[in-house]
């Protein structure tokens, strides 16, 4: 994990402007002349979505830091996945082409990478998107693409005519798929590792002034490779359904939640920050929260009057105590994500490359002794309740 918070940038000349470049292989001027060119060689079939598309590609300051309109005709071993709710649902494919990831520094040209696995997260009843739902992209446009959160490559429009937004494919997929495949044990480590990357996610959506808004398990998403493990945050500003974002009503996964948002108010950047905290606790116990109770108007009204689940034994009592302060039933005793980013920052130092002994290390050592332990004996796997239910909904229906 990277911190973005103070990342170096290696800025060259562009070959063929001779100026210099914006960004690392990236000319403001001469790859944003490129991608205008091409404006003629594709459409959606709705001025609204092609304007904003274009918006992405004229604003774009970075390789991949805009979208792009893809045929759906380029997308094979198209796999049903999930749905989730009734809002949106889930698949996998492969992009025959692939993103434009490659080029030529001395020629200044692109490449596309060929064939890469993506997903598809079709919006259901989207063959028109509402202005309501388009304004709400152009505001959240930097964050479709972003190196702190799940990498957007673009729109297209199903069989149905139905649009769908194609993300990166992380190979772990979810918190949830993630931690049922290594059975809910993690080390804490990485744990605290996984954390500094949503929180860093989190953070460079509330320094744009915007908030997430619906995050829970299973809109983080896990990347693991041999000794590389990061999370990136996914549905950025597609928090509410596409044909009228003003539809009445309160949309969430009921544990993640914020109280002040259960009792009407409008998400802020507080309120992603409880849910960062439950987050925290998922991670921790390596179980789905109130997973043995029904997700329904009474546990809402339990999480209202200050029901929170119990960190596990082994927990660190620094871990506890952040992760009490971030589910605070007050929203002004909640951390700022800028200062979660530089608390996990200074764990991960203490924990994995500071040879000398400190109070934060000691607490993560011992309590990796404990979850070893207790990770001995028989430990059966919790069965889900039938109403718990992690998927995003209008709550207000229950």
């Amino acid at each position: 994990m990277s911190n973005v918070l103070d990342s170096s940038k290696i800025y060259r000349t562009c070959p063929n402007c001779n100026k210099k470049s914006t960004f690392a292989l990236w000319c403001v001027n001469c790859d944003v002349e490129y991608l205008v060119e091409n404006f003629r060689n594709w459409s959606s079939g709705d001025p609204k979505i092609d304007d904003f598309i274009r918006y992405t590609q004229k604003n774009a300051k970075e390789s991949m830091d805009f979208l792009e309109w893809i045929d759906f005709s380029q997308f094979d071993l198209i796999k049903y996945t999930a749905k989730e709710g009734s809002f949106s649902t889930i698949y996998s494919a492969i992009w025959m082409e692939g993103p434009l990831w490659n080029r030529d520094e001395d020629a200044g040209i692109w490449c596309r990478d060929g064939p890469t696995k993506v997903v598809l997260k079709r919006l259901n009843d989207s063959k028109e998107l509402s202005d309501q739902f388009i304004n709400q992209l152009h505001r959240y446009s930097k964050c479709l693409s972003s190196g702190a959160l799940a990498d957007c490559f673009g729109m297209t429009r199903d069989n149905t005519s139905n649009i769908m937004f194609v993300f990166r494919y992380y190979n772990n997929e979810d918190v949830y798929s993630f931690l049922d495949s290594c059975e809910g044990l993690l080390c804490w480590r990485d744990v605290v590792d996984l954390l500094w990357s949503i929180a860093s996610g989190i953070y460079k959506i509330h320094e744009r002034g915007l908030v997430h808004g619906h995050l829970h398990g299973g809109n983080i998403l896990i990347e693991c490779h041999e000794n590389m493990l990061d999370a990136k945050i996914t549905d950025t500003g597609l928090h509410r359904p596409p044909i009228n974002t003003n539809s009445e009503g309160i949309f969430g996964v009921v544990p993640f939640v914020a109280p002040e948002i259960l009792k009407g108010s409008e998400p802020t950047k507080a309120s992603d920050i409880y849910s960062l905290g439950m987050i925290m606790w998922t991670l921790s116990v390596g179980d789905r929260p109130y997973y043995d109770r029904p997700h329904d108007r009474s546990l809402i009204n339990d999480i209202i009057s200050g029901l929170r689940p119990k960190p596990a034994e082994e927990t660190p009592p620094l871990y506890a105590q952040l992760m009490e302060k971030c589910l605070s039933t007050n929203p002004l005793e909640r951390p700022s994500a800028f200062d979660l980013c530089n608390l996990f920052e200074k764990w991960v130092v203490a924990i994995c490359d500071d040879p000398a002994s400190s109070d934060i290390s000691t607490q993560f050592n011992q309590a990796e002794i404990a979850k070893f332990d207790a990770c001995k004996s028989f430990k059966s796997t919790p069965l889900l309740h039938s109403n718990a239910i992690y998927y995003s909904r209008n709550l207000n229906l229950i």
